[in-house]
């Protein structure tokens, strides 16, 4: 079975996932795996590898945020899912850093800053559950979307 391209057939939203290190600095990758679980109270989830830095970083901060791509953020998307050693990821792009400390894309079409309220094993990956603490839509913009191993532009509004 060939459940990686099988799973490449479900169009997704892309974000940027950042949390903080421990010296202080900051951190992002590229991700798909997102989704709202409910509103009251207000609750993400992230699915992150286990074994990678990205989940290992959150577990130990405690915190991160969501940055949702928009249609014209390709480069951030693709700079933030290149090899962690390649160049300062957050070189593109305007970045602020939100009251938990992640960084946050100024012009995202969303962002979400998040305590970790939970983390769950589940086979290779993490399900990490995240208690929103503020949202943001800075602007009006179509979403970038992953499909196929290919990013496309989302639907005009």
């Amino acid at each position: 079975m060939n459940l990686r391209g099988v799973l490449a057939q479900w169009a997704t939203g892309v974000v940027v996932v950042t949390t903080t290190r421990d010296d202080g600095d900051r951190h992002g990758m590229t991700a798909s795996s997102f989704t709202s679980v409910a509103l009251d109270p207000p609750l993400v989830s992230i699915c992150l590898a286990s074994a990678g830095t990205t989940a290992r970083l959150i577990r130990y901060s405690g915190v991160f945020a969501v940055n949702v791509l928009g249609h014209d953020q390709q480069d951030i998307g693709r700079r933030f899912a290149a090899a962690p050693h390649s160049a300062d990821r957050f070189a593109v792009g305007d970045w602020s850093t939100a009251a938990s400390g992640s960084a946050v894309l100024t012009d995202a079409v969303a962002w979400l800053d998040c305590l970790v309220a939970a983390c769950y094993p589940a086979g290779d990956h993490t399900i990490v559950l995240g208690l929103v603490q503020e949202a943001r839509a800075p602007r009006t913009a179509p979403p970038l979307i992953y499909h196929d191993r290919t990013y496309h532009e989302g639907i005009s509004r």
